[in-house]
């Protein structure tokens, strides 16, 4: 198909100008492809670098907008599934074992077997942890200790205050905080240190030992 010389003109001069090929195309009717014929040897002036620049800003910014609201609605679905899965199960003393057992299996120490040693800076894990022993396991609270791993720039009376808060443990059965070297100049922000979950019971250990051993083995 033939076009008018002055179409071809005009579809340079607006190339030059920063106009992308799918505007190009757009106003003259024609095909990605054969604006980009047209107008591939020709240079963009400095205003034309510019409204181009810009136009690809905001095609990235809508697109990053786009993936961002995507996701969150995918987060939602999700969040929202996962919780009409569990208001299905009948959570029993034997379920509460097994997710204390995996999480301690994935975060505990495991070179002991006369008592448990939970660390971790997630305050919403040590959380799940402590809610999971107490409800799967007969526990005597006053065997539980807790021990903070803390740097230079904490508040170690305040940090315990946090972490108690968590883990509802007394203050009183909190051992002599941890203070980590610190090696480098950054600060985490919002950055609580971490807490070792102690629980002195050989039987409970075992056990906890037992389950998440036999699960491998499904």
């Amino acid at each position: 198909m033939s076009y008018h010389v002055d179409i071809i003109v005009s579809a340079r001069a607006m190339r030059k100008l920063g106009y992308s090929l799918g505007e190009i195309s757009t106003k003259f009717h024609i095909s990605k492809s054969t604006a980009s014929l047209w107008t591939s040897k020709e240079k963009l002036t400095l205003a034309g670098r510019i409204r181009l620049k810009k136009r690809q800003d905001v095609a990235r910014e809508k697109a990053l907008k786009t993936i961002k609201t995507k996701t969150k609605n995918l987060r939602k679905k999700y969040n929202k599934e996962a919780i009409e899965i569990l208001e299905k199960i009948n959570h029993t003393k034997i379920h509460y074992q097994i997710y204390c057992s995996l999480l301690y299996w994935a975060e505990g120490g495991k070179f002991m077997d006369n008592h448990l040693e939970f660390t971790n800076s997630d305050p919403t894990m040590i959380k799940a942890f402590i809610k999971f022993l107490k409800r799967g396991f007969y526990i005597d609270k006053s065997k539980l200790r807790a021990n903070i791993h803390i740097h230079e720039y904490h508040n170690d009376k305040r940090q315990r205050k946090f972490w108690q808060n968590i883990t509802k443990i007394p203050l009183t059965q909190f051992n002599k905080s941890y203070l980590k070297p610190h090696t480098k100049k950054i600060i985490r922000k919002n950055y609580q240190g971490c807490v070792r979950i102690c629980y002195y019971s050989a039987d409970v250990a075992r056990k906890i030992k037992s389950i998440y051993t036999a699960l491998a083995k499904i």
